[in-house]
């Protein structure tokens, strides 16, 4: 069977009944589909993603004897960062950039604002040298880039309320100069703020004499004015691990309101719930992918194997956006991209099922400016970039 051809029968048999197959070749760009719009009032309502690509930014060559995390060139990353700011918010300086993002505004004050930061730390409970994490290399560069905006260090907190965070991660970032930097993981003073976003697949469900449908808010939440997302880009049961997924994590106990549900969880509307609570909402304003390595389930970091989209089979890549939902439907096109030509058996053995992408359906019916998308592949045939990339009726994507 034909590459092609393989791809196209294999992208057929991932569950993916919800959209049409994934076609290599196929005759669309995003000029003869995707709307562009100008800088949306709420980022909800903002369809342009940013893909920034540059193969320099990790050397990591997936051997024991390396560390990813240690791995990565934090002023390539800071140049990646900067050009999906400026592409984002249409600005010409990456202050100006923040500003806009931020506050909604050319020029708005930022002063004496304060920023959380929910990153995804789902596997430091684990070997944080073998195991997929937010890196310390992107929390100094996002970090640093925010604080030259105008935003004070001691304002910005990096959280994750569900997993620990390391101290050998806490150290290379202080090493980078930040001393003021506020980093809490489980068990460091995170205390739930007693408001709570309700789960409706959940309503009336009891666990150990506790209500399930009552999701808790952390009160760091409540007293930040801005809630930036940063995480990661992994296979997983649900279909992807993006956005919305990562926000998962601002509960201390997500498997009480996870598992064990009437539902799987991929089926249930608990992202939409989460991610469309008014509380998150009003602060929501920016998620970021780190991309430059992928894994192909929740707890790896794998080598690539699509090498049309993933050179050396490093993605190599940024992807930023404000909205939530088009976000992750980017991630997921990538990742099944991905999925339909690899090795299936090095695949964990309960994910050799791709989840389906109900979760993204399931989503766009909550929010009336969400239009569900798929991912077209197409030949892009730039210099020193992927020879193959994707292209969406609804999502002003942007490959740079």
């Amino acid at each position: 069977m034909k590459r092609r051809e393989f791809l196209t029968v294999a992208g057929s048999a991932l569950g993916l009944a919800l959209a049409p197959k994934v076609v290599l070749g196929e005759s669309f760009t995003p000029a003869s589909g995707a709307a562009k719009q100008g800088f949306a009032k709420h980022p909800y309502d903002d369809n342009k993603v940013v893909r920034v690509y540059d193969s320099k930014v990790s050397n990591f060559d997936f051997s024991e004897n390396s560390v990813f995390w240690k791995a990565i060139d934090i002023t390539v990353l800071q140049s990646m960062l900067s050009k999906s700011l400026l592409e984002v918010s249409n600005e010409k300086n990456e202050q100006k950039a923040w500003r806009k993002i931020l506050t909604g505004k050319q020029n708005g004050n930022v002063a004496d604002k304060k920023v959380a930061v929910k990153i995804n730390f789902n596997n430091t409970g684990r070997d944080i040298n073998k195991t997929l994490n937010n890196s310390p290399a992107m929390i100094v560069v996002l970090a640093k880039s925010m604080i030259n905006a105008g935003i004070r260090e001691e304002d910005i907190l990096i959280f994750d309320c569900s997993r620990p965070f390391p101290e050998v991660f806490k150290n290379e970032v202080r090493t980078n100069g930040l001393q003021k930097l506020q980093m809490k993981g489980k068990g460091e003073d995170l205390p739930e703020s007693g408001k709570t976003i309700f789960l409706s697949d959940n309503k009336g469900l009891l666990r150990n004499d506790k209500p399930r449908d009552q999701y808790p808010l952390p009160q760091c939440l409540m007293d930040a004015d801005y809630l930036i997302n940063l995480h990661l880009v992994k296979m997983h049961e649900t279909g992807v691990t993006g956005a919305m997924k990562n926000l998962y994590g601002i509960s201390k106990d997500v498997a009480h309101y996870m598992h064990y549900l009437p539902r799987s969880f991929k089926e249930t509307y608990h992202l939409p719930d989460i991610s469309l609570n008014e509380e998150i909402k009003q602060r929501a304003k920016l998620n970021i992918a780190e991309f430059v390595f992928g894994g192909h389930s929740p707890d790896t970091t794998d080598k690539f194997e699509n090498t049309a989209f993933f050179p050396d089979g490093r993605p190599s890549s940024l992807i930023v956006s404000r909205s939530p939902f088009f976000h992750d439907t980017v991630l997921y096109g990538f990742v099944k991209a991905e999925y339909a030509s690899v090795n299936i058996e090095k695949i964990r053995k309960d994910l050799k099922t791709m989840g389906p992408d109900t979760w993204l359906k399931n989503s766009s019916e909550r929010y009336a400016g969400w239009q569900y998308d798929w991912g077209r592949i197409q030949i892009t045939n730039k210099t020193n970039f992927p020879e193959k990339d994707f292209a969406f009726r609804y999502i002003n994507y942007v490959s740079i």
